[in-house]
């Protein structure tokens, strides 16, 4: 049996390397459009910067792809699947790849809200950051063009340490977030504020609950223009304003997508051996665009796939542990407890300001639904370990310190 991977990310070499772990003589191979094997996009900021290289990147050498026996086809974008015939067609190439079993893993692009003039820029002092070549371009405009003030659109994971890496180039760095708060999906309003102070801390101008209107300039970016009026001078903007699933591969192959492939407890999508995995897919209306589930999904895809279907995918409890700016923070699950769905809800908090160390701990009926646990890492692992797991309250308190 031959199965086809198409992408190259977190979602896709993952489903190789479980598919493999499976079955050490199914034929896998990957069709990558990027020119490097799999590699970390968290860091991609850190290449701008150059405080590291593209190498410290790639978390897969070559070695490791002959090891697996998985062939890897790096700079081969695939234009076109054709479900009935099995096929799959790379730009370029007049011969067709057939399959037996074909995976789409192609990931998700950067969302740009409708700003005035943000595609006429685009490349002209306004960039997203997605993968190693916009990284690259990015750096080369900030040394060639001698700029000395970037502003970056949106306050949420990616864009923070992108403005810590800016920041790390020298240059007068703004971040404008259209929500009150910063990571408005990890944290409350409070862990927000003290994220808020220790990045302004670090030289790093934050303005909140502001939506931009126009990307001013002549026949580059000079600034932008935010709906209040006011108008900030810039000759960088970067916008990372989340993400959208790509769909258009599977949409021109007429398989069902909605927001995103979409996809059933298998990860099967409409198509008869047609699977999808990673950011690109909706299942029960929902995507997700993060690693964890990335993970979660390549686990069950790849036994699916193989025909073992006692594991099914029921969804990802949103969480995120990485250091922000430098400062260790988890977020899991239920950090604002829904008004609407009535009683029962029980919030355990300890906020350290002066430490910049916030822990709250969310309960429903004694059962652990989330967390925050910003500048403290001690109690990681109890909490990964009992998410969704009843717990005594009295132990937790004396567990977390609280």
């Amino acid at each position: 049996m031959k199965i086809v991977i198409v992408g190259n990310n977190v979602a896709g070499t993952f489903s190789a390397q479980n598919i493999r772990n499976l079955d050490k003589d199914v034929e896998i191979e990957i069709f990558s459009e990027e020119n490097y094997p799999y590699y970390t996009r968290i860091k991609l900021p850190d290449i701008i910067s150059e405080q590291f290289t593209i190498e410290n990147l790639i978390v897969f050498k070559e070695e490791w792809y002959k090891k697996n026996k998985i062939k890897i086809n790096l700079n081969k974008k695939v234009v076109k699947i054709n479900p009935k015939q099995k096929q799959i067609f790379v730009e370029n190439d007049k011969k067709p790849i057939s399959y037996d079993k074909l995976v789409i893993a192609i990931g998700s692009s950067p969302s740009v809200p409708p700003i005035k003039n943000a595609f006429e820029y685009l490349k002209k002092g306004v960039f997203t950051l997605r993968n190693v070549k916009d990284a690259l371009e990015i750096r080369n405009y900030i040394k060639t063009k001698k700029v000395k003030k970037a502003i970056i659109i949106g306050g949420g994971l990616l864009g923070l340490e992108l403005a810590k890496q800016i920041k790390n180039c020298n240059l007068d760095t703004t971040v404008v977030e259209f929500f009150p708060r910063l990571l408005p999906k990890q944290l409350d309003d409070e862990c927000g504020e003290m994220l808020k102070k220790e990045i302004e801390n670090m030289g790093i101008k934050i303005v909140l609950n502001v939506s931009t209107e126009e990307i001013l300039g002549n026949s580059f970016a000079k600034g932008i223009k935010l709906k209040d009026g006011r108008i900030f001078d810039s000759e960088l903007i970067l916008i990372q304003a989340g993400v959208k699933p790509n769909i258009d591969l599977a949409k021109d192959a007429k398989i069902n997508t909605n927001k995103g492939i979409v996809v059933n407890q298998f990860l099967e999508t409409g198509e008869q051996d047609i699977y999808a995995v990673g950011d690109c897919i909706e299942y029960k209306n929902q995507t997700w665009g993060i690693i964890p589930a990335a993970m979660e999904q390549s686990k069950i895809l790849a036994s699916s796939i193989l025909g073992k279907k006692d594991d099914k995918y029921e969804g990802t409890v949103p969480k995120t542990t990485l250091k922000i700016v430098g400062i260790d923070l988890t977020s899991i699950g239920v950090f604002d407890p829904p008004e609407k769905e009535g009683g029962g809800w029980e919030i355990l908090k300890k906020s350290d300001k002066k430490n910049c160390c916030y822990k709250k701990i969310v309960l429903k009926d004694n059962k652990l639904k989330g967390a925050i646990l910003f500048g403290e890492k001690k109690s990681l692992n109890y909490i990964n370990s009992n998410i969704e797991s009843e717990v005594d309250p009295e132990e937790l308190k004396e567990i977390l310190e609280l």
